[in-house]
């Protein structure tokens, strides 16, 4: 009796010792399941929000085009303006040249009317590429044309506040890894705002802007260099909102800058400001080398978005 009391005795220590063990295995196991969904919420919600940054540094960068559009107008103007007003009286002179029998001199009428219709159409597709949203992933870019292009679209302000332009490109070609319209952008609003900076010097000042390509083996710096006053505060010129302009549409928002930075950032490169010492600022993109093995890449993606149209 004794030994069946014992035994049974055992037998319900067992059975609430098995009997805690799972009730702490249902709570731990509650528990777990309840953090697995906190951190699946969490997942969800991070990814939601980063789709949203996503999507609104998207609007910024194409807030700011238009923005920087909008204070090279009168200069577009005045592009578009003078080959078109050129192709008219070329048109009048062919006229007459072809109603006095001088058909070789109303061919050469007619050769510069195309010139100058090309001319024209080179400058609404910079705008129109310029303009349109560019969400591909970096490729293979000349830096040379793309300063070219930028140098183009700022032509009549450069004339028109007599600034001299000084270039120092590499004879080589020199790819590199980056979006031909957001690299674009980002050289357009450094030279923009060096032009910007210039504007309040004394007369007889020299007005210069130096754009450097400098090679390297792995990368390459784009200098951007004027004779300015320089920057008040080197250490915050990227950040969002800080400007020393007057703020407005037609002077700044603070966010050319910051955009640029994450334009450059997202190419894999940086971009840095400074002060020089002989005066004026500089800024310095660094951009990786264009690699011939990445070709393949660039082309399946090209290939995949090919039936895509420009807006």
């Amino acid at each position: 009796l004794e030994r069946r009391a014992a035994l049974a005795a055992r037998l319900a220590a067992e059975e609430a010792a098995n009997a805690r063990l799972e009730a702490r295995v249902a709570e731990r196991t509650a528990e777990l399941s309840r953090t697995n969904a906190r951190l699946r919420r969490e997942v969800r919600e991070r990814a939601e929000a980063e789709a949203a940054l996503r999507r609104a540094q998207d609007e910024l960068v194409q807030a700011g085009k238009l923005s920087a559009l909008g204070r090279l107008a009168a200069g577009i103007s005045h592009e578009l303006n003078q080959p078109l007003m050129a192709i008219g009286s070329f048109a009048e002179n062919a006229a007459l040249l072809l109603d006095a029998g001088r058909q070789e001199a109303a061919r050469e009428n007619l050769e510069e009317i195309g010139a100058l219709a090309r001319r024209a159409g080179r400058i609404i597709r910079n705008l129109r590429a310029f303009a349109r949203g560019e969400s591909e992933p970096p490729r293979r870019v000349d830096p040379a044309a793309v300063i070219g292009e930028v140098l183009a679209l700022c032509r009549s302000r450069i004339a028109r506040e007599g600034v001299e332009v000084e270039l120092d490109l590499p004879a080589e070609p020199c790819p590199l890894r980056a979006g031909e319209v957001r690299l674009s952008q980002v050289l357009l609003n450094l030279v923009t705002n060096a032009l910007d900076a210039m504007q309040g010097l004394p007369a007889g000042a020299a007005r210069r802007i130096r754009i450097a390509l400098e090679p390297g083996e792995d990368e390459a710096l784009i200098r951007v260099a004027d004779t300015g006053p320089g920057l008040a505060d080197p250490e915050r010129v990227f950040e969002p909102f800080y400007t020393t302009k007057e703020v407005g549409a037609a002077k700044g928002q603070g966010l050319g800058l910051a955009i640029s930075y994450g334009i450059v950032q997202s190419f894999g490169g940086e971009i840095r400001g400074r002060n020089r010492p002989e005066g004026g600022a500089e800024f310095t993109i660094r951009l990786p080398r264009w690699r011939e093995g990445e070709a393949r890449e660039a082309d399946a993606t090209t290939a995949a978005g090919a039936g895509e149209g420009v807006a």
